[in-house]
């Protein structure tokens, strides 16, 4: 399991661009919220989660060597990268036939549907299709439903994701049934 910043992450980007303009500060701080909220999952799981948070590839890959059949995890591994990379990194690593990216939202929208009554869901995407969706600028601790690098190693690395609404168990459990859910697929 690979754990954003969320909220967290957000509320102290926020201080700390009042402090500073680096990025690659600000996108630790996003990095250390993730890892905080990856200690909150572990908690939530109890024995069934591996206790050590992997903190790169390599401790990832270390961790699952080390504690198998326990559940796995992790936040940010490193700044301008986020946890939707690290999440292609791993399941390309591990060789996983796709990823789940749960987010606020149903479906990625041709625009945003928090600001835009108007957005319209969108339920297929191909490789190269989810990179015209992507947003083009990274700033640190900013929502956004795939950023471009995220976006370009799903398509290079061929890694089949679906987006949906993480706080809709149900429609999670469909997906991984195989029924129909509400999300979007890329590359299914």
């Amino acid at each position: 399991i690979v754990i954003g910043g969320g909220k967290l992450s957000r509320e102290f980007g926020e201080i700390g661009r009042k402090i500073t303009d680096d990025e690659d500060f600000l996108d630790l701080i996003g990095i250390y919220a993730s890892r905080l909220n990856a200690a909150m999952v572990i908690a939530s799981l109890g024995n069934s989660a591996c206790p050590v948070i992997p903190r790169s590839e390599i401790e990832f890959l270390e961790a699952s060597d080390k504690f198998k059949g326990k559940i796995i995890v992790c936040g940010g591994f490193r700044p301008k990268q986020r946890t939707d990379a690290v999440a292609v990194e791993v399941a390309n690593e591990w060789k996983a036939d796709f990823v789940i990216k749960c987010t606020n939202v149903d479906y990625v929208y041709n625009k945003d549907p928090n600001k835009h009554k108007d957005a319209k869901p969108i339920k297929e995407l191909s490789f190269e299709e989810i990179k015209e969706y992507a947003d083009k600028e990274h700033r640190a601790n900013q929502p956004t439903i795939m950023d471009a690098v995220s976006a370009a190693m799903i398509a290079k690395e061929k890694v089949k994701v679906a987006v949906l609404n993480g706080k809709k168990l149900e429609n999670i459990e469909k997906f991984l049934n195989r029924e129909d859910f509400k999300g979007t697929r890329i590359g299914f």
